[in-house]
């Protein structure tokens, strides 16, 4: 099953704060978790099929991030369910390795509930797509970022 990006954009002024959490990452730095709802809709039985999935059907890959990226290396130590993933933990070449959740199922299910009330009352109207993912066929390559050192501009304070 293949897999695509959504890009969003909005108007924070109008947003919920409800929908919104700072987050900071080792190594990354401080972002901003947005919660999104989007609507798909039911046209078809083969639209029904590919979006009636557990989360078993979802696998992910498994990438070793401290050493894949630093040097731009891909590669995959395997394959998992986001069920395994949210058991706990998973088996990594024989390793129990801890697992946790970057989002929350519970306010997912809120975020659900509150665009299928708006979907229900008129309140929210789909429109045409501003644009189609690419496929995987479509030709554009993406380069990895390079890693640049960084400059240790900070001044010693006596």
């Amino acid at each position: 099953m293949g897999a695509g990006t959504l890009a969003v954009t909005g108007d924070l002024k109008q947003m919920s704060a409800q929908w919104l959490r700072g987050a900071s990452f080792t190594g990354y730095g401080v972002t901003l978790a947005v919660g999104i709802g989007a609507p798909i809709p039911i046209l078809d039985e083969e639209i029904l099929h590919h979006t009636a999935v557990t989360d078993a059907d979802i696998v992910a890959q498994i990438v070793d991030y401290g050493k894949a990226y630093p040097n731009c290396v891909p590669g995959s130590l395997g394959e998992v369910s986001y069920a395994e993933l949210k058991s706990g933990s998973i088996d990594v070449n024989g390793q129990k390795v801890p697992t946790a959740g970057l989002s929350s199922y519970a306010k997912a299910k809120e975020i659900a509930n509150t665009l299928k009330q708006w979907i229900e009352s008129g309140a929210f109207l789909l429109t045409s797509p501003v644009a189609s993912l690419p496929s995987a066929d479509s030709g554009i390559t993406f380069k990895p970022l390079k890693e640049r050192p960084v400059k240790n501009n900070s001044t010693a304070v006596a």
